[in-house]
């Protein structure tokens, strides 16, 4: 069985996601994040499932959950997911230090 694992700035978004979330309804910040994580699950066996968002980063692809898109790397074990941000980001500035 596959895994996945957060980068630590994957981490910090989502403390930044669900503390958004959760300030209107904690409820529906406890749902994001069982939702991401099932779906993290699923691309994990499935690592190349993802839309390839090679042009910011070779190997780096992404799925959405919700309005927010969770950018990850395959690698043998599963996948490792970089960042979670929302749809509406400058998602090249994000990977401009990498290029």
């Amino acid at each position: 069985m596959s895994s996945y694992a957060f980068s630590q700035e994957a981490v910090q978004d989502l403390d930044e996601i669900c503390e958004y979330i959760a300030y209107r309804d904690s409820r529906s910040a406890s749902q994001f994040f069982d939702n991401l994580r099932q779906k993290c699950k699923l691309v994990a066996n499935f690592p190349n499932m993802g839309k390839s968002y090679k042009q910011l980063s070779s190997g780096l692809r992404g799925f959405t959950v919700d309005d927010y898109l969770v950018l990850y790397y395959p690698n043998n074990d599963g996948i490792v997911i970089a960042r979670v941000v929302s749809g509406y980001r400058d998602l090249k500035s994000l990977f401009d230090d990498l290029a």
